[in-house]
């Protein structure tokens, strides 16, 4: 199936408005933008099944009390992206992606940058997909590093 009508069949209707337009990138923002993720100001820059890249700002939503950016926002983008790119291994409108193992390293902090977030699909068997995702400062150095394991099943 193309990728919007799974969005379509996997996201509900009936809890977000989906865009009628748009690239698959525009369609995909809108939908962060109304759920959890979308608090973290994320900006999905590339999307496809083996690549995505994001843009966190720098923003006090993002901060823990310490003003450094908080773990749990890297790990929602993370999730985020991993999730959307899984999307595409869906075939059928009653299948699901399903999140199994998810880790995270911090590297170094980060205090006021723009973060990069770049997300990979580093190896695929069968129903099972595992994404790395990198997340960078502004001086391209690693801050951080998360790994998510997914299974796509049948529902019911």
């Amino acid at each position: 199936m193309e990728m919007i009508s799974l969005m379509r069949a996997i996201v509900p209707g009936d809890l977000f408005d989906f865009p009628e337009e748009g690239t698959s990138v525009e369609r995909a923002q809108h939908l962060i933008d109304q759920c959890f993720p979308g608090a973290t100001r994320m900006r999905l820059r590339e999307l496809s099944k083996d690549q995505a890249q994001a843009e966190i700002p720098f923003d006090m939503q993002n901060r823990a009390l310490h003003g450094l950016m908080h773990g749990g926002c890297y790990f929602t983008v993370g999730d985020t992206l991993t999730a959307i790119m899984c999307m595409y291994q869906v075939q059928k409108p009653t299948e699901r992606m399903l999140t199994v193992n998810a880790s995270i390293r911090y590297l170094r902090p980060v205090d006021r940058d723009t973060v990069q977030a770049r997300a990979r699909l580093a190896h695929s068997q069968d129903n099972r997909f595992d994404f790395v995702v990198d997340f960078f400062n502004e001086n391209n150095k690693r801050a951080a590093q998360a790994k998510f394991t997914y299974v796509v099943a049948e529902l019911g």
